[in-house]
């Protein structure tokens, strides 16, 4: 009887079909992933998770998840001269890209406490209060993520605009312009993709606050 069973478990297996070229290089994209995701997680440095699909961008520590972010869009842009893209848009999903930087740069992270003078006993002693994390750190309305080789994430939260004059959202919107023109038509531009990443004001601002220096990306594409 067990050399009957094996026998049907052998012509089973042989009957079973074999997975097609697209089966294999779907499991062959998943393997890559995974095993950059765990790279990622072996290493000393922070990163974020980009899933689009799943709305959420994370900021990570050896797969430690710190901070979460609601992703409510995401656009894709690269540059154009004479309404002619330079640059494809593809191969920067499931690629890990470094040094991510702020753009404008944040405020440098040092407090130094003065301690005040000797005062007679009894007396109360004046202690300066620290600034809160809005006040030492105002966010702008529009930064950058820029990462080496060329991608760069563009947080710019809707309806951040409407506390501002007409005149200086004017200004506003020709200085952006005017720096994004600059960088297209270089020789080698700031941005050869750019990700376009929507989401509120509130995480647009936390995130500006929280993220470290030389931050990894990873961009999750989408399930097949």
């Amino acid at each position: 009887m067990p050399l009957a069973c094996a026998a049907l478990a052998l012509l089973a297996a042989s009957a079973a079909p074999a997975p097609s070229r697209d089966e294999l290089a779907r499991l062959a994209g998943r393997v890559d992933l995974l095993s950059k995701q765990v790279e990622l997680g072996k290493g000393k440095e922070f990163y974020l998770l980009l899933d689009p699909a799943g709305g959420s961008l994370r900021l990570m520590y050896r797969g430690a998840l710190l901070q979460q972010y609601k992703v409510e869009g995401l656009e894709v842009g690269v540059p154009r001269v004479a309404y002619r893209p330079r640059a494809a848009a593809g191969g920067w999903e499931g690629r890990v890209w470094g040094d991510g930087t702020l753009d404008p740069p944040r405020a440098l992270d040092r407090v130094e406490m003065q301690a005040p003078a000797p005062t007679p006993e009894g007396q109360e002693v004046d202690v300066e209060v620290p600034p809160t994390p809005e006040e030492k750190y105002p966010v702008p309305s529009r930064y950058h993520i820029r990462f080496d080789g060329g991608l760069s994430i563009e947080v710019r939260p809707p309806g951040t605009d409407g506390d501002r004059g007409f005149w200086q959202r004017m200004s506003e919107r020709i200085a952006a312009w005017w720096a994004d023109a600059r960088s297209a038509t270089a020789a080698e531009p700031t941005d050869t993709v750019r990700l376009h990443v929507v989401m509120s004001k509130q995480d647009a601002d936390s995130l500006y606050r929280a993220l470290p220096p030389a931050t990894k990306l990873l961009v999750l594409p989408p399930e097949p």
